[in-house]
């Protein structure tokens, strides 16, 4: 364009008149070249405006600068290749936050896992403690690291949890166990851990009639079976040989993930009195027992009637002795008032 320009002051310029011949011839060629250049000038002009800006200027973001020019170009260079330039200098946190403890409750023998999410960690290093009876920390895991000598506990990193791994928990792993964050001052996130002691439940005690059939039930709780099929045995008296191989008609049913057994004897006869033992000896030794009484013809609705007799009498009789004791409270008052 500035060459157009130019050509046209030229073309100007030589118009003015001429003293020689061979000027005059020169103007009178310029004269057909600018003849040439305006017939061509409007499509210039034309292209030249189609590609001009729009009168409305374009709205610029506003950019905070800091005071340095260094800083300036620094915040430019990282912001423009990382996306998530905020993000990477946001501080550690919990998932959660820390409003309330967690509280875990395990069966002994179970495996019990820890879960702390901690998200923006860059740098820093996570551990797990446990607080002892003492109120001493211990330190557990460092990082990927065990550093106890205890080999259930194990350390795993999926995503941002840090899964700390506990497995066959008995009821002296009981406590508190901190996810601790080495930040200043440092993060802790509790966990409140109480594994509970096996216990066996049976019925104390049975009243039946001959002919009739006893059924027991025998429940263990709080106790992990595991991998391992729990052995469940039913004893009668004192002998050490299984009840289903000494008589018959004996029906035992146990179901090893509820951990409960089911005694059926079919037939009660007098001599089928006695103590009945259930007996579990793997993964662990326990054993409760109910005695069974077994009762002739109308024997246990006469002992029905003889408890009821025995507890009417007994009430009739604390009665009697609370009225006597009233009465000679009364009767020792005005003398004790002299």
């Amino acid at each position: 364009m500035h060459r157009v320009l130019l050509l046209l002051a030229t073309l100007t310029g030589a118009g003015a008149p001429r003293v020689n011949a061979t000027e005059s011839q020169t103007s009178s060629d310029a004269q057909l070249s600018y003849n040439s250049i305006v017939t061509i000038m409007p499509t210039i002009t034309s292209s030249y405006r189609s590609v001009r800006p729009t009168s409305k200027p374009r709205r610029k973001t506003k950019v905070l600068k800091a005071d340095s020019p260094m800083l300036n170009y620094i915040f430019d260079s990282y912001a423009t290749s990382n996306k998530h330039f905020h993000d990477k200098f946001k501080a550690p946190s919990f998932e959660g936050g820390l409003d309330s403890d967690t509280v875990i409750d395990a069966d002994t023998g179970a495996k019990v896992l820890f879960d702390c999410r901690v998200t923006s960690l860059r740098d820093k290093m996570v551990s797990w403690l446990r607080v002892s009876e003492n109120e001493n920390l211990e330190l557990l895991t460092l990082d990927l690291d065990r550093h106890t000598a205890d080999l259930r506990y194990r350390v795993d990193l999926a995503g941002d949890n840090w899964r700390l791994e506990l497995s066959d928990s008995n009821v002296q792993d009981s406590g508190i166990y901190c996810c601790h964050v080495s930040t200043h001052p440092p993060m802790l996130r509790r966990v409140q851990l109480t594994v509970h002691p096996p216990e066996i439940k049976m019925s104390k005690e049975a009243f039946l009639e001959t002919g009739e059939t006893l059924s027991l039930k025998c429940a263990i709780l709080h106790l992990h079976p595991g991998e391992a099929a729990p052995l469940m045995y039913w004893f009668r008296g004192n002998t050490t040989v299984p009840l289903d191989e000494v008589r018959g008609g004996v029906l035992i049913e146990t179901d090893h993930l509820t951990m409960t057994s089911h005694l059926q004897v079919a037939q009660l006869k007098m001599e089928d009195a006695g103590n009945y033992s259930c007996v579990l000896r793997t993964p662990l030794a326990m054993s409760a027992t109910t005695r069974v009484h077994v009762l002739q013809g109308s024997s246990l609705a006469e002992l029905q009637s003889g408890v009821k007799t025995s507890t009417a009498y007994s009430g009739l009789l604390l009665v009697s002795l609370l009225t006597v004791l009233c009465q000679t409270l009364r009767f020792l008052s005005p003398t004790i008032v002299r």
